[in-house]
C-alpha cells in the first residue's frame, strides 16, 4: 500500500505531538498557583483578626512597658500581625504561646494586670483554631441606619482605644472613657485627624486601622450633632 507524502507528514506530526505530551515533566516543581480569590467572606462563624483579635491584643498587650515596639518585653512586639503570628501555631491553640500564656501560673500569666475575659480568650482560641489568618470583615459593626454614641461609637472605642486611653495616666494625656471625653476629642478635630491618620495628628489606633465604614460612622455621628443614645 502506498501513502501520499501529505499522509506520511501528518502521521509524523501526530506522533511527535503525542510523544512530547508524554515526556512533559511536572514532578520537579509545583504548578504556579492561580490568582488569589476572595478568601474570606463575612461569616458569623469566622473569627476575624482585624476586627476582634487585633484590638484585644493591642489594648491588652502592646502597651508601653509591655509588648510595644519601644519595650518589646521578652523580645516580643505585638503591635502587628507579623509579631503576633510568631507566637502562634496555626490550627493548634494548645501549642500556641499566644494562647497558653493566658493561663500560665507563677506570675507568668499575660496580661499581668488585667487578665483577659473568658470571651476574649475564646476569641483568641478560635482564631488560632481556624488558622490564625490575617483576615478582616469590613461590614462588621457598620450599621449606619441609627448612628449614636451608645450604639455605634462606644463599641469601637472600647475595642480599639480604652486599653491606652483610660485610667489615671492615659496615653498622650487623652482619656476616652466617657461620652463627654469623646465629644471633647471630636470637637478639637483630634478624633477624626487621628483615625484618618492625617498629618499633624498621632495616628490611631496604634498599629491598626479602622475600616472605611467605621471611619464613616464617626464622621456621620459628628455630622448628626454627636447624639448619645
Amino acid at each position: 500500500m502506498k501513502f501520499s507524502s501529505f499522509t506520511v507528514l501528518l502521521v509524523i506530526l501526530l506522533v511527535t505531538i503525542v510523544a512530547c505530551h508524554h515526556k512533559a515533566d511536572i514532578s520537579t516543581a509545583p504548578p504556579v498557583p492561580p490568582p488569589p480569590g476572595p478568601e474570606f467572606k463575612c461569616s458569623h462563624d469566622t473569627i476575624y483578626f482585624q476586627n476582634t483579635v487585633f484590638p484585644i491584643i493591642l489594648t491588652g498587650c502592646a502597651k508601653s512597658g509591655c509588648h510595644d515596639a519601644a519595650t518589646h518585653k521578652g523580645g516580643h512586639t505585638l503591635d502587628s500581625y507579623a509579631g503576633i503570628y510568631k507566637l502562634v501555631v496555626p490550627f493548634n491553640p494548645q501549642s500556641s504561646k499566644l494562647y497558653t500564656v493566658l493561663y500560665s501560673g507563677d506570675g507568668e500569666r499575660m496580661p499581668p494586670g488585667t487578665p483577659f475575659t473568658a470571651d476574649q480568650k475564646s476569641v483568641i482560641y478560635y482564631w488560632i483554631k481556624q488558622g490564625a489568618y490575617n483576615n478582616r470583615c469590613d461590614s462588621a459593626g457598620c450599621d449606619s441606619t441609627n448612628v449614636t454614641y451608645t450604639l455605634s461609637i462606644s463599641p469601637i472605642i472600647q475595642s480599639w482605644c480604652l486599653g491606652c486611653h483610660s485610667g489615671a495616666a492615659p496615653s498622650h494625656g487623652l482619656s476616652l472613657e466617657t461620652y463627654a471625653d469623646v465629644v471633647a476629642c471630636a470637637n478639637s478635630n483630634r478624633l477624626m485627624g487621628a483615625i484618618r491618620k492625617e498629618t499633624g495628628y498621632s495616628a490611631m489606633p496604634v498599629g491598626g486601622t479602622l475600616s472605611p465604614c467605621e471611619i464613616a460612622l464617626f464622621q456621620k455621628w459628628i455630622n448628626l450633632g454627636k447624639p448619645q443614645k
